[in-house]
């Protein structure tokens, strides 16, 4: 009774070992980016709701800041339209609701194109961003820095919000 592989046994093993990783391993890496930029946008339309929910819960305006600097960025829930998330402290009432770039590697805020600026605004009465829409946008590039994917996070003059997506990164609409 034979005990053991042959030699052609492992090389054949190998072979096919080498092939799926090196098929799985890039798509691994390619999907990990694409979460990263997902979880961005998903992140930021969380702060968003908070923010809206918190003013009209406590009866005072809320703004959502971005900021970016060098390749860093944050964006913040304060109280006014001038806090810099990047290097100060944004909270209100001792809670501070805010993401950074840094837990997004590889993610580029590219805009945070609002009617008023950098921010939005929403009111304490109805949760609107009148006169404070616009839209904040996320990419992954390349690198040659051409933009693979991109989401959008659009906010309406209601306060309403919505997902859209150039390129594919995920189950999100076209922008």
């Amino acid at each position: 009774m034979r005990q053991g592989f042959t030699l052609l046994e492992l090389i054949v093993t190998l072979l096919i070992l080498s092939i799926v990783l090196g098929w799985g391993v890039p798509a691994t890496i390619d999907m990990a980016r694409t979460m990263r930029l997902q979880g961005a946008a998903q992140d930021t339309y969380a702060l968003l709701q908070y923010a809206r929910s918190d003013a009209l819960s406590s009866g005072e305006n809320r703004f959502v800041v971005w900021d970016d600097e060098d390749g860093a960025w944050c964006a913040a829930v304060a109280d006014n339209d001038d806090c810099d998330c990047l290097t100060e402290d944004c909270s209100i009432n001792g809670v501070l609701r805010q993401i950074n770039g840094t837990d997004y590697s590889g993610v580029v805020l590219s805009a945070a194109a609002f009617s008023a600026g950098e921010h939005t605004r929403f009111d304490a009465m109805r949760g609107l961003a009148e006169g404070n829409a616009g839209t904040v946008s996320y990419q992954l590039r390349d690198s040659t820095n051409a933009v693979e994917q991109e989401v959008r996070v659009v906010v309406s003059t209601l306060g309403r919000l919505r997902y859209c997506q150039v390129g594919d990164a995920g189950s999100y609409p076209a922008c």
